[in-house]
């Protein structure tokens, strides 16, 4: 392919050039109102082969003459240019949304949990004081109130369920709140949930006495806000006695939260898959959010620099 000029394309070299083109181009699209959109690149394909011109390009390619095809080329990006001007109000199911991050609850979508329409294991919490990565701007902040969460991917933020081969959604018909609210041509609608109270375990286990008294012994012992003022002092400390004891101290935080969710997961016969769900994520797999792990030598466990900093900054 290096070594051909415009000539030489095939209809499919034709296709793959014209991708690659897209590739280049800046995917922001302004609206009449005043904002923009960033359209994905399934959807900029998808409107573009809709036009006549660019269908009559590609059925002509390999009928076309040397000079024809230079014309043509031109006339392509031109007509792809063009279709991105009007935004189509439809969803093409490009799964370009469910790449960015997954769905956050509403307490509307407590029926299809009632209902098990959506399985408790796909869920988990994400309690208040943890950092987070907003889904519009991408911008990280610290909850102010829990969030109950669908899960991603192991090392993505593609949802769960969302087919990565199609790029189709396998509960769409079941999706939640948020998920309908979804829009990439227009976010009005998700702008509007704001107004909707968010779903948290207080919903699904305050009726549960028991369960509750002990989501609730969790939060105080084994909060978030500990293990951030932990690692804070341990990035601030200069000497190297005094880094080993705050050391000392998020590991004997970690372990104790590990042994409490694992004893009372036994004791309540709490399923090991929902376990995120009702105390949150373990303070260990939450300690790699500031570069740090556990790391087990000799059975001693020592704290070990991932990252000289962590995926979010501190002051956000």
């Amino acid at each position: 392919m290096k070594d051909q000029t415009i000539e030489d394309w095939s209809r499919e070299d034709l296709k793959n050039q014209w991708l690659c083109w897209i590739d280049t181009i800046d995917p922001k699209v302004s609206l009449k109102e005043g904002d923009s959109v960033v359209f994905p690149k399934k959807r900029i394909v998808v409107q573009a082969e809709m036009t006549p011109l660019v269908k009559s390009i590609f059925a002509r390619w390999e009928r076309l003459s040397p000079s024809e095809r230079f014309s043509a080329w031109e006339q392509l990006k031109e007509a792809t240019k063009e279709a991105m001007k009007d935004v189509l109000p439809s969803c093409i199911q490009c799964g370009e949304c469910c790449r960015k991050g997954s769905p956050v609850l509403r307490v509307e979508d407590l029926e299809l949990l009632r209902t098990e329409k959506i399985p408790w294991s796909a869920l988990y919490t994400i309690r208040s004081g943890e950092p987070v990565t907003s889904h519009d701007k991408g911008e990280v902040f610290f909850l102010v109130d829990e969030r109950i969460k669908f899960r991603e991917k192991e090392g993505s933020r593609e949802c769960l369920f969302l087919d990565s081969t199609s790029s189709l959604c396998t509960i769409y018909e079941d999706r939640p709140l948020e998920c309908r609210a979804q829009a990439c041509w227009d976010q009005s609608g998700y702008l509007e949930l704001e107004n909707q109270p968010y779903l948290t375990r207080r919903d699904l286990f305050s009726h549960i006495e028991v369960l509750w008294d002990i989501i609730e012994a969790h939060r105080s012992r084994c909060g978030f806000e500990r293990l951030y003022g932990l690692v804070k002092k341990l990035k601030e400390s200069t000497a190297q006695r005094e880094a080993e004891e705050i050391a000392s101290k998020i590991i004997d935080l970690t372990s104790y939260e590990s042994h409490f969710r694992s004893f009372m997961a036994e004791q309540l016969n709490i399923p090991f898959d929902i376990l995120d769900l009702v105390f949150g994520r373990p303070l260990e797999r939450l300690l790699e959010l500031f570069g740090y792990r556990i790391r087990i030598e000799k059975d001693t466990k020592f704290i070990e620099i991932i990252t000289q900093e962590g995926p979010f900054h501190e002051e956000a």
